[in-house]
Order: structure tokens, then C-alpha cells, then sequence
């Protein structure tokens, strides 16, 4: 029963452990893009849009940034420029280096981009707000505000994916519409994996090849969940030299602890049986529990309890995994 609950605790701790360490992240956001081609476009970059809708402090940072402006529409050059607001830190106004910046596209064909720029990030890193306009006094004017609201109100529903959605007003009424939303990232994919790996159990050492199926499932850009079906065809040599194989069918789940898409941190766990026995290195009705920590691209490492019946004869094992 001692064993029992150390391998329990230890998963806990392993859990808490991947979560802890794992909050730096890459740049995998959705994107909202609000164009109006008479006065600015606006591009929202956030982990999860629905942030907008849970009433946080997003209009505020505006409000705040059109006021900032208001104090500095002195002080920016006559050329073209760009505005960096660190939101109640730190601002600065940068010459752009461009003479002329163009967008292209196979419907509109090339339209030239807005010259000047303001690039927000608030506080928390929460969000990203990048604003195109022509004029710093025509931007101070606008009502972001009300075109946050017109926007957070028309959001789709909540959606695990990645999505681009665009925003436009609407002529004559200017009302503002969704034109465009569409999933960007990863779909959930499946996964087919095979390997070797090397295992003690009792004093002996096995060797054996593994086949693996899994369904990933992706979450924001990132694949963040694995179910998957797994066979340990496991080899040992009897004093003829003569080769022991038992199979070990598994079931098991695995949960990604980053949120960096190349640099996965994959923690799971899973129950496997003894499907096919031969000599007598397992009792029959044998059945293993383990923990399958990613410790580098291609190496798993498995502490594993094999047990008789229900947790009867518990032995520990241990178990290191090399894909192919």
C-alpha cells in the first residue's frame, strides 16, 4: 500500500511541478483586425478573444492611450512614425524608415497601409494592439471605445482553436460587421509512433518495440492533450538462448505543460495488461501502472508498478523509451 501511494504522490508532484515551470509561452494568439480605410485599422492580439467579453480592462488601456496622445501631438515629426505605449510605463515616438508601406492582396490588388503606427501592450502582456492612422488628432477623436463594443458583441462563440477575425463598418449604415473568421494553427491531429525501449523488472532486463496510436488535441496553437492506445512487444532470453516474448497492451493519457509549440513537455500516465505471456517472468494476470514523462525529443522515461489482480504482488519497473 506504501508503493501505491508514492507513485500517486509523485504524479501530483510531477503535475504541479510542469505546471509551475511552464508559464513562458510563445506568441500564439488570435487575432482581431478592425479596418475602416477612411480613418485607421486596428489589430487585436490576445491568447483567447473571449477575453474581450469578460469585461476586463481593454477600453480602459485605450482611453488611457488617447490621452496620452493628446499630450504628445506636439512633439511627433512631420515624417512618418511610430508610437510605442507600454501601458503606465514607458512611451516613445520612433521615425519609421519607410518611405511607402503597400499591402497586397488578389482581390484589391495593392492599397497603400496607413503611414504611422501605435504599438500597445498593456501591463500583463495580456494583449498586443498594433493601430495604423493618418493623423494623431483624427485618432484621438475616434471612438475606440464604442468600436471595442460594437466588436466584443459580435465575437462568435468561444472556441478552442485559433481564429482570425476581421471587422469591417458597413456602407452607408457604418454599422460594424464580421467579414472573416477562420480557424488558424493546428487541428487536432492524429499521431502514429513507434520506438524500442529498455526495461527493468525483478533483477532482469527486457528489451522491447512499441507501436502507438494517439488522438492530439490542440488548444490555442498548441497541441495540449493526447489519448493513445499503445503495445509493448517486450523480449527477454531464456538459459537456451532461446527468446521469452510477453506483449503489454496499454491505454493512456498525456498532457503538454508548455506553451511553447516547439519545445513540448509531455506528462501522462497509463495502465497497460498483459496480453500475451510466455515463460515466467510475469504471473499471469499481470498488469502495470506508470507514468510517461517526455524528457527530450525522441527519450521517455516510465516508472511503472506491475501488479497481480487488484494492486496484489506489487514490483516497481522501470522503463526508458527512444522513438524512431
Amino acid at each position: 500500500m506504501k508503493s501505491q501511494s508514492l507513485i500517486i504522490f509523485a504524479f501530483v508532484g510531477l503535475l504541479s511541478f510542469n505546471d509551475a515551470i511552464s508559464q513562458t509561452s510563445d506568441n500564439y494568439t488570435d487575432t482581431i483586425l478592425y479596418q475602416n480605410n477612411d480613418t485607421l485599422d486596428m489589430m487585436i492580439l490576445t491568447k483567447d478573444y473571449h477575453h474581450l467579453v469578460e469585461g476586463d480592462q481593454l477600453q480602459s488601456i485605450l482611453q488611457d492611450l488617447q490621452s496620452r496622445l493628446k499630450e504628445i501631438q506636439g512633439m511627433v515629426p512631420s515624417t512618418a512614425y511610430t508610437i510605442k505605449y507600454q501601458y503606465q510605463k514607458q512611451l516613445d515616438i520612433l521615425e519609421n524608415d519607410k518611405i511607402k508601406s503597400f499591402r497586397l492582396s488578389a482581390e484589391k490588388g495593392m492599397s497603400e497601409n496607413f503611414p504611422n503606427r501605435v504599438h500597445l501592450h498593456d501591463a500583463l502582456d495580456k494583449y498586443q494592439v498594433i493601430i495604423g492612422f493618418n493623423d494623431i488628432e483624427e485618432l484621438e477623436r475616434v471612438d475606440l471605445t464604442r468600436i471595442l463594443t460594437d466588436i466584443t458583441e459580435k465575437l462568435p462563440e468561444k472556441h478552442r482553436f485559433l481564429r482570425y477575425l476581421a471587422f469591417q463598418p458597413e456602407y452607408p449604415t457604418g454599422n460594424i460587421v464580421l467579414k472573416e473568421d477562420r480557424h488558424t494553427g493546428h487541428f487536432d491531429m492524429l499521431s502514429l509512433q513507434a520506438g524500442v525501449g529498455a526495461n527493468v523488472y525483478r533483477g532482469k532486463f527486457l528489451t522491447d518495440f512499441t507501436g502507438e496510436i494517439g488522438l492530439q488535441l490542440n488548444h490555442k496553437g498548441i497541441l495540449k492533450n493526447q489519448f493513445y492506445i499503445s503495445n509493448n512487444l517486450m523480449f527477454a532470453f531464456d538459459e537456451a538462448n532461446r527468446a521469452v516474448i510477453n506483449n503489454f497492451t496499454n491505454l493512456g493519457y498525456r498532457r503538454n505543460f508548455s506553451n511553447q509549440k516547439d519545445k513540448p513537455n509531455w506528462l501522462g500516465i497509463e495502465i497497460g495488461t498483459l496480453t500475451k505471456r510466455s515463460g515466467d517472468i510475469f504471473a499471469p494476470n499481470t498488469h502495470r501502472l506508470g507514468v510517461n514523462w517526455q524528457v527530450g525529443k525522441h527519450i521517455t522515461v516510465s516508472p511503472q508498478l506491475y501488479f497481480n489482480g487488484f494492486f496484489k504482488q506489487v514490483s516497481p519497473g522501470f522503463r526508458i523509451g527512444i522513438g524512431l
